[in-house]
């Protein structure tokens, strides 16, 4: 199948890119599941740099790529782990959104600064994310989401059990010579 079949125009693969964004600050699953395609996939990709607007910049320009340290799979893991995600921050808001639309229009990134609380024990997460979503056939079908993952961890929450797979997966990438661990894809 060729990628022209995938063209949308950049209105509309920003458009479902944004009704996502929105979904998961809205805390409503079921907006979140009419985004993705069945078999997507989110990715966690370390790194600092993608705090500024010039390492926003580099993330969309490819010349970032970040650390995989979580690789989820398929809507029904993405959906496990944003439900989980609605439980342990309140509220689960993005500041400063930024978009950006890919000349071909199936890429969307998304550049915001998280302004949340930790549900359990009130402490402020202010992590800044970079998030690329690939979107095909009016779909997302990978979101690669670049930010500090060790600030995540640092807040002492309790893996569950689809990132405990995630993270098991994202090791694998690091040892798979047909996966890359810097990628994104």
């Amino acid at each position: 199948m060729s990628n022209a079949s995938h063209a949308l125009p950049a209105s509309t693969a920003l458009a479902i890119a944004q009704d996502f964004i929105r979904s998961v600050e809205a805390k409503d699953l079921d907006a979140v599941t009419r985004t993705l395609a069945t078999d997507a996939r989110q990715l966690f990709m370390h790194t600092r740099r993608a705090k500024t607007a010039e390492g926003a910049a580099a993330v969309i320009a490819g010349r970032i790529r970040g650390f995989c340290v979580a690789d989820i799979k398929g809507r029904d893991e993405v959906l496990a782990y944003t439900g989980n995600i609605f439980t342990r921050f309140v509220p689960l808001v993005w500041r400063d959104h930024q978009w950006t639309v890919s000349p071909n229009g199936r890429e969307v990134f998304f550049h915001g600064v998280g302004d949340m609380i930790v549900a359990r024990t009130g402490r402020p997460y202010k992590n800044t994310y970079t998030m690329r979503f690939d979107i095909e056939d009016g779909r997302i079908i990978r979101i690669a989401e670049y930010g500090d993952a060790l600030m995540f961890a640092g807040l002492g929450v309790r893996p569950s059990r689809t990132e405990i797979y995630a993270l098991l997966r994202a090791v694998e990438r690091v040892f798979s010579p047909g996966r890359s661990s810097r990628a994104g894809r």
